[in-house]
């Protein structure tokens, strides 16, 4: 076989395979693709439903802010509240319409919602409609707890949701890390081949062109001595490199995507603080770790007074700024054991872990609201920031994560309609003083 023809064959064979290595590369990133779609379909469906509860929340704590305090801005996150539920529950039908078991599920929590909302409605028109010595009936309704009892089922469905969206999270995740280590063998596969077709490259050349060159050269004696091509030029030009760094850069952008799912599913955009994704796991085992330790942990429920007003008045916009400002200043008073949660609309709350006593709680609260004395300057104009603060404590107050929630919420809200103080510890007193006011 002549040179002519093994160089055709060698060249033939090259564009082939070149050929094949693009393909295989654009499989590849379009199957990868398809992998990381349905982990981040799940990631969508997690955080929406976590949205899901944390507006049904919202719509809750507007409701029992009115019906403490009659005060009709409570009514705007109530509003906002259900109509966000009712859309956000439409979002995950349709993120859900191929799992009918998920969406079984989404009708159970459907119809609780519907009874929830007709709860929350029927008690804030028997608040506008008391009239002044009358029984407050809506607070009659709330402490009958049908519609606890409605949200502890609401709940219940919602973690079952979320619990087979997670195994279905691990499952593709799984597949994805196999699509991975695929990925990797594969990639060693082709070194390997690589390897070998560079090695048969060099013999090739070297016995089909350099060796007869040098032969001629040697046995004329008359041409003069010229610079050769190099086998590392050659090697150099063939597609190896490139089918390499295709698949490392594939194989890093994938890794980073991942992580800033993983990362975004748990903490809020705005601020960058944590979410109520994990917060219940979060106390639960900060709970179990105080009692085993025979020590005590808080809470502190932290919301913005006059916020509203500020939206109201300045826009969205410098709401923004303040709450941003807001968990800057509060991740600057906090020790690094303690954790900082952005939980609502203008709503924080703070872990304390291993508190010995009040004293050092109140110390801490302290420096909060001193960081706070500072106005914040938007559109040069100083804004005062205000705190109310709830404070429950355990085991003192309670050992269960709902009620610890609670028992803060309630005393935040006393700290906020008492005008002489900024924080308030909760005290089962609390429950008799809201009997009271009834």
């Amino acid at each position: 076989m002549s040179i002519r023809t093994k160089i055709k064959l060698f060249l033939g064979f090259l564009l082939l395979t070149a050929v094949g290595n693009s393909i295989l590369s654009y499989q590849l990133e379009k199957f990868g693709e398809e992998k990381l779609h349905w982990v981040n379909h799940t990631h969508e469906v997690l955080i929406s439903v976590n949205k899901l509860l944390s507006e049904m929340t919202d719509a809750e704590t507007g409701q029992r802010g009115f019906l403490l305090t009659k005060d009709k801005d409570y009514l705007s996150p109530y509003y906002l509240g259900v109509k966000q539920s009712k859309v956000i529950l439409t979002e995950l039908k349709e993120l859900t319409q191929d799992n009918p078991s998920q969406q079984k599920l989404l009708i159970n929590i459907s119809q609780l919602m519907d009874k929830k909302f007709s709860e929350l409605s029927l008690t804030i028109k028997l608040k506008q409609e008391q009239k002044e010595g009358e029984i407050d009936k809506a607070l009659l309704i709330v402490k009958n707890n049908e519609g606890k009892e409605l949200m502890d089922k609401i709940r219940t469905l919602v973690s079952e949701f979320e619990h087979t969206e997670k195994i279905l999270l691990e499952q593709r995740k799984g597949n994805y890390k196999t699509y991975k280590a695929q990925i990797i063998t594969l990639i060693i596969v082709v070194i390997m081949f690589f390897l070998f077709f560079t090695l048969f490259t060099i013999s090739f050349l070297n016995k089909t062109l350099f060796q007869p060159m040098q032969l001629l050269l040697e046995s004329t004696h008359k041409m003069q001595n010229g610079e050769e091509v190099t086998i590392e030029d050659i090697v150099a030009k063939d597609e190896m490199g490139y089918l390499l760094a295709s698949f490392y850069k594939m194989k890093e952008k994938v890794i980073q995507r991942e992580e800033h799912l993983t990362h975004i599913a748990g903490h809020d955009e705005l601020t960058g603080l944590r979410n109520r994704t994990d917060l219940d796991d979060t106390l639960q085992n900060t709970i179990k770790d105080t009692l085993k330790k025979n020590s005590k942990c808080a809470i502190l429920f932290i919301d913005l007074n006059k916020f509203k007003q500020l939206n109201d008045t300045l826009g969205h916009d410098a709401g923004d700024i303040m709450l941003k400002e807001v968990s800057t200043r509060l991740k600057k008073s906090l020790r690094k054991e303690h954790e900082l949660f952005r939980i609502g609309g203008d709503e924080f709350l703070v872990l304390l872990r291993e508190i010995k006593n009040i004293t050092i709680i109140e110390k801490i609260i302290s420096n909060i609201l001193k960081t706070m004395k500072k106005p914040l300057l938007i559109n040069n104009k100083p804004i005062e920031i205000s705190l109310s603060i709830g404070v429950s404590i355990v085991p003192d107050n309670t050992t269960d994560v709902d009620e610890l929630i609670k028992y803060a919420d309630i005393a935040m809200y006393v700290s906020k309609s008492d005008t002489d103080t900024d924080y308030t510890f909760f005290d089962t007193s609390m429950f008799k003083r809201h009997t009271d006011n009834s």
